[in-house]
């Protein structure tokens, strides 16, 4: 099985090649990763490109122009550009930490999302993280000055709504994942059609993607207390609603009927540009 790890990112060079450099540091040998950039500035793509090969794996990358925030049609741009059988998604903020990916392909079951989650790493320990060579060392002292104090409870949270889901009454999105640090096998990615980039601006395009994917039949297990991850701190996009009710997608996700396949998804994505 061929693991494809796709990566979002924009215009966060410093993180990006940290995050990637984290997957170097892996058990579990990564086949491939896919850079998919939502716009970054020409200074930020040469910034990013000039570490790809010091890589130990292969790092393709794709960027489509800035026309404001697109995350469903990066995430697809990624994912057309994946040679994996098996795929990891994670946003350029997230470092896994090195038994994660091991923990993702061990779980992997077709038929199956694996929604794992991250700790919060703090802003003063992210600025000094971004200054330093990446190694396990450093990796290990993040996850313990890391906040995890959620992720039991988010955990929980999951599996009630998988019991929930058994008897019809989990929400239709629910349990869900989390587009920075999740894994499914390609084709039932392709079931769905992919993300829907009819999401444009923050919000919602997980929550959608989770809802066609349980439509699909595709069911979902909780990774969160199994494959580590830290987030980094960075200040929150410029575009992000303060809260979901203000994200120009609710509407459109709180359509009565969404079918599993996407219209303006995988298969009929916008035109990108390979650098």
């Amino acid at each position: 099985m061929k693991t494809t790890v796709i990566v979002t990112v924009y215009n966060r060079p410093a993180m990006l090649i940290a995050c990637l450099r984290a997957l170097a540091l892996s058990t579990q040998r990564v086949d491939e990763v896919v850079v998919s950039d939502d716009g970054s500035s020409a200074d930020n793509v040469r910034r990013m490109q000039a570490a790809f090969p010091d890589l130990p794996f292969p790092v393709r990358y794709v960027r489509q122009e800035d026309c404001g925030y697109r995350l469903a049609a990066a995430r697809n741009n990624a994912l057309r550009q994946a040679a994996g059988d098996y795929i990891i998604s994670l946003d350029c903020d997230i470092l896994l930490m090195p038994d994660a990916v091991m923990a993702h392909v061990r779980s992997a079951r077709r038929g199956w999302f694996l929604a794992a989650n991250r700790a919060w790493v703090g802003a003063v320990e992210t600025e000094e993280a971004l200054q330093q060579a990446m190694h396990p060392r450093l990796l290990e002292v993040l996850w313990e000055d890391a906040d995890q104090r959620h992720l039991r409870r988010v955990h929980r949270q999951f599996q009630r709504n998988v019991w929930l889901r058994r008897f019809g009454l989990a929400k239709r999105h629910k349990p869900k994942i989390l587009g920075c640090h999740f894994s499914i096998f390609r084709e039932d990615i392709e079931r769905v059609n992919g993300f829907d980039e009819a999401y444009v601006g923050w919000g919602f395009e997980d929550d959608d993607f989770s809802t066609r994917l349980h439509k699909a039949g595709v069911r979902g297990r909780s990774l969160i207390l199994e494959a580590d991850a830290l987030h980094l701190w960075h200040p929150a996009v410029a575009s992000r609603a303060a809260e979901s009710a203000a994200s120009p997608n609710l509407d459109y996700f709180r359509r009565r009927d969404v079918p599993s396949f996407c219209v303006q998804g995988l298969r009929a994505g916008r035109q990108t540009t390979d650098d």
